[in-house]
């Protein structure tokens, strides 16, 4: 048994370092270079006197020659009182700053060490300390064991990406919110990540859980009760939608239970090397089918294609599905890679590779833009995958049900949808909600204006928003409508208050804000410049009637509806429509 009533201090355990031994809580003290330690008794070198012997037992060692305290995590341990009235018996989790982190039954506890005795396997002992030889290591070190997954009082699941890329960043500002310390993260099997939240006033520790695997996964998981939070790159299915809903536990889309937290591209890449900067969706279908094989069919060097997909995953499937219409075999010709990170390696050392990374994971590779079948061209620009018309972009989104009591669920959702998360947000690699401005957008508008449309209404088109958008920018920020709808969805609501509280920047108080709408190509044009003019209306209105809209009243706001004009992507399948039907914000 090793009584911690006594202070033992931690340090270092290399040999010939000082110490200085305080024998039996008196005033004698010994002072030299620590010389061995066997588990009972120090051996000190003294100058001008030579080796002595302190026993262990009464003795306090403070320098940083003092053989260090090792405890096996995960051990059982009882701990008495020196008062003799009360028993804990758990696992010890951690000892640090003089106090046992115990796992017990009902909870985790902490016991200071001067209050208690300790015995068990799991308790701490003073580490061996030898004299060097050429046979003998210095120290006997503690074997290392595996850490013990902790009963978690909120646990994440899902996507790998935001498991393992966002959340380590937030976990400090968490603890802030929370008043706490946080532990570093305790890596378990199956990608699974424990944090330990230690009130800084005292009070029982919190345990969050971070399990990193797929979307689908966290959506299962949370329908069926295992989770608190799902992490996922995209929405989830109906079923998974019904069978929640089933168990009177909301509907998934609801702004309530629905956080969009950022969004995400998925970026094709090339060496930083390779001169070619953009390619074509049929271009992109021939590499992937071994038709083209060399760079120089394309434009670039002449140098051998290495075309590089994942084995599985989110990103795997927007890009294919996007490409060929459907998800399909790799061909032989293609590298298969099991992660995001395998991926950007790939590329990164092969001048040859090609391959598509989200945007946390694009590292040292050159993303290039996608020339559509329509003859839109989609930029690789933090501004298009902010504005969600790169292509093959994503919404990053944390869910929970509409039954969870615990405050704390509500507390992180919350904070990952305000302002305050979003340099952890870009940080992590993914885009923030947070609003930029691109002054370069009326060129590119201006452009468009003619695809896919007569030459009398492009011209027509043009020469609209030469009048009402001369000298503005686009702001990042953009709303979007179901089909022949102007209702908001739970991110243009949240869009919404970032907007106002934008506008109402001090710095923007004389500019112009001109809401401009536009419609997919469904219907005749000119019902669908009534509906573009609604929908930019209708979020005009509800930037004047928002809560925070104060301070808008000195500004000026306009609206402006230009029909199918200027698509961001092509009308001919669902999601290039989904894209089109849009409020833009433009300011000046």
């Amino acid at each position: 048994m090793l009584s911690l009533g006594m202070t033992l201090a931690v340090g270092g355990t290399a040999m010939a370092e000082q110490v200085s031994l305080t024998v039996d809580n008196s005033n004698m003290q010994v002072e030299g270079d620590l010389v061995s330690f066997d588990g009972t008794r120090y051996v000190v070198s003294i100058p001008n006197v030579g080796e002595v012997q302190i026993a262990a037992d009464g003795a306090e060692c403070s320098g940083p020659g003092c053989p260090a305290l090792v405890f096996e995590e995960g051990a059982e341990v009882t701990l008495d009182a020196l008062s003799g009235n009360s028993t804990v018996t758990g696992t010890m989790i951690d000892f640090a700053d003089g106090v046992f982190l115990i796992q017990t039954v009902a909870a985790v506890m902490r016991v200071p060490a001067d209050s208690v005795t300790c015995t068990g396997p799991g308790c701490p002992t003073l580490e061996v300390i030898m004299p060097a030889s050429e046979s003998q290591p210095e120290a006997v070190v503690a074997e290392e064991t595996p850490p013990v997954r902790l009963s978690a009082d909120l646990v994440m699941v899902g996507s790998d990406n935001v498991g393992e890329d966002l959340m380590p960043l937030v976990m400090e500002p968490l603890a802030e919110l929370w008043g706490a310390n946080v532990s570093d993260p305790i890596e378990l099997p199956d990608d699974i990540a424990q944090y330990i939240f230690t009130p800084i006033g005292g009070g029982d520790p919190f345990v969050m859980e971070v399990e990193s695997n797929d979307s689908e996964i966290g959506f299962d998981r949370l329908v069926e009760g295992t989770a608190d939070i799902a992490m996922a790159s995209g929405p989830p299915t109906q079923s998974q939608i019904n069978a929640l809903a089933a168990q009177g536990r909301g509907n998934l889309l609801d702004p309530s239970q629905e956080y969009i937290i950022g969004v995400d591209s998925v970026l094709m890449t090339v060496h930083n090397t390779n001169p070619v900067d953009a390619l074509s969706r049929q271009q992109l279908v021939s590499i992937y089918t071994d038709q083209t094989r060399n760079w120089s069919q394309v434009g670039g060097p002449n140098l051998t294609i290495m075309p590089g997909a994942r084995d599985g995953g989110s990103a795997r499937r927007n890009f294919e599905n996007w490409a060929f219409g459907q998800e399909r075999d790799l061909s032989p010709g293609t590298f298969e890679l099991d992660r995001g990170r395998d991926m950007r390696n790939f590329v990164q050392d092969n001048q040859g590779a090609i391959g598509y990374s989200i945007s946390d994971n694009i590292g040292d590779t050159k993303p290039i833009d996608l020339i559509l079948d329509c003859g839109v061209v989609t930029e690789a620009t933090p501004f298009k995958s902010k504005a969600e018309e790169y292509l093959l972009g994503r919404r990053i989104r944390l869910y929970v049900d509409n039954q969870n009591p615990k405050p704390e669920v509500r507390q992180l959702v919350n904070f990952m949808i305000s302002p305050a998360a979003d340099e952890y947000v870009d940080e992590s690699g993914y885009f923030s909600l947070g609003i930029i401005e691109d002054d370069r957008a009326l060129a590119r508008l201006t452009d468009a204006a003619l695809i896919g449309q007569p030459t009398d209404i492009g011209r027509s088109v043009q020469r609209e928003v030469a009048t009402q958008l001369r000298g503005a920018s686009r702001l990042s920020l953009t709303f979007r409508f179901p089909t022949d709808e102007f209702a908001l969805d739970s991110k243009a609501l949240r869009d919404l208050d970032r907007l106002v509280n934008y506008m109402a920047r001090p710095e923007n108080a004389r500019r112009e804000f001109i809401f401009v709408g536009f419609a997919d190509s469904v219907g005749p044009y000119v019902y669908n410049i009534q509906l573009s003019r609604n929908r930019a209306e209708q979020v005009l209105q509800r930037a004047r009637i928002h809560p925070n809209a104060g301070p808008l009243r000195g500004v000026n706001l306009s609206a402006v509806g230009l029909s199918e004009a200027a698509p961001v992507s092509c009308n001919d399948n669902a999601y290039g429509r989904s894209r089109n039907r849009r409020v833009e914000v433009w300011v000046r």
